[in-house]
């Protein structure tokens, strides 16, 4: 049933090319590869291929910086700027001319917390959601110091480059990189061997991007080097390794004897952390990075790194569900009441595409329905 879902969005055209995984809290239950890993090689893809995963980047450092909050190296609510020296706060846009680009911003009322960070309510802003800053960055992302924020801290959910902003507490607070951080303190102890923020020595284990047309679907020529590393993107995984990963959550933050996370740290993560704030649809100021986050319909909450589904899904997932996904429309969920966790991975552009959409859709319905009991 799940081949099938999967064999069927490929051979309707929704993606090129889809590997998806399934787990509950022991074990992998299901692993399929369908589809082209490179349409002009004509390669297959494989269960082993490797994804650019992009912003699922962000539950890696949301996790790394909720271990140091557990062993008391920093504190949620203590301000940012008291781990990082040298971090300059951007004051806060109060106008905008979008004929000339000129602005006017002033500081904001207080600092920004390590809490506002982790949960997009820190008023950064994102270049390719926000116009005021694509105006002033055009396609150069500016991940670290942009010319203001878009919001007082703690006023408005807002999507942002705020965990680029996160991963770099990490060396002053550890003397450890980002990247030394979560190869040593993560990836080993749970056996992600195919997680890095380097290329795969294996080129050709390397799924192709590919760009959504009218005429279909076209390939981008593959990067010759990786992005640095930083902590809202930039990793390539597989789906086997990501699901180490959600393992650890749907075990309270255990795995293989070892406790990275207090279980109460884990519920946290997956409970509401804005309070009252809508989580609303971020509109695109960029579609042909990002559709609207069309996953997104105001009902959901925001936890640590995640966005947290207050209604049960007509797809099959609970209510108190949890998920994120990366801009080349990678896609994970964690089902804790169902015992269930996911990946399904393609290499598409832009982000939110509907058709790739529709595929982790049909795989939820696919996954649900298999492991629902007949009555």
């Amino acid at each position: 049933m799940l081949d099938d879902a999967l064999r069927g969005a490929v051979h309707d055209g929704l993606a090129p090319g889809v590997v998806a995984a399934l787990t509950d809290r022991r074990d992998v239950l299901y692993h399929g590869a369908f589809g082209s890993a490179s349409s002009t090689r004509g390669d297959a893809l494989r269960t082993d291929s490797v994804f650019r995963i992009a912003s699922m980047t962000k539950l890696v450092t949301t996790i790394g910086v909720l271990m140091l909050a557990d062993r008391r190296r920093l504190d949620l609510d203590a301000p940012f700027k008291r781990y990082v020296p040298g971090y300059r706060q951007p004051p806060v846009l109060r106008q905008f001319e979008r004929g000339s680009s000129r602005f006017v911003a002033t500081p904001s009322a207080r600092d920004i917390t390590i809490r506002e960070l982790l949960t997009h309510t820190s008023g950064y802003g994102s270049w390719f959601l926000n116009e005021e800053v694509r105006a002033l960055t055009g396609a150069a992302p500016e991940y670290y110091d942009p010319p203001f924020l878009m919001y007082e801290p703690g006023t408005r959910f807002q999507y942002s480059i705020g965990t680029d902003v996160l991963g770099r507490l990490f060396e002053p607070v550890t003397s450890l990189s980002l990247a030394e951080f979560v190869a040593e303190r993560v990836f080993r102890p749970l056996g992600m061997r195919d997680t890095s923020y380097d290329l795969p020595r294996d080129a050709e284990r390397l799924a192709s991007l590919h760009v959504a047309t009218p005429s279909g679907f076209e390939e981008r020529p593959t990067e010759l080097r990786a992005e640095p590393p930083r902590g809202g993107s930039g990793l390539y995984s597989t789906a086997a390794d990501f699901l180490r990963l959600l393992r650890l959550l749907l075990n309270d933050g255990s795995a293989g004897g070892a406790r990275l996370l207090a279980a109460d740290t884990v519920a946290a993560l997956a409970t509401n952390q804005v309070g009252a704030l809508p989580v609303a649809r971020q509109r695109t100021a960029f579609p042909e990075c990002s559709c609207d986050f069309l996953f997104m319909d105001g009902t959901q909450k925001f936890g640590f790194g995640v966005l947290i589904e207050a209604r049960a899904s007509p797809a099959g997932r609970s209510a108190g569900s949890y998920a994120w996904g990366g801009l080349y429309n990678t896609y994970f969920w964690v089902d804790p009441a169902a015992d269930l966790a996911a990946a399904v991975l393609m290499q598409v552009s832009p982000f939110s595409t509907p058709t790739c959409l529709e595929v982790c859709a049909r795989f939820e319905r696919a996954a649900f329905t298999a492991l629902r009991p007949v009555t």
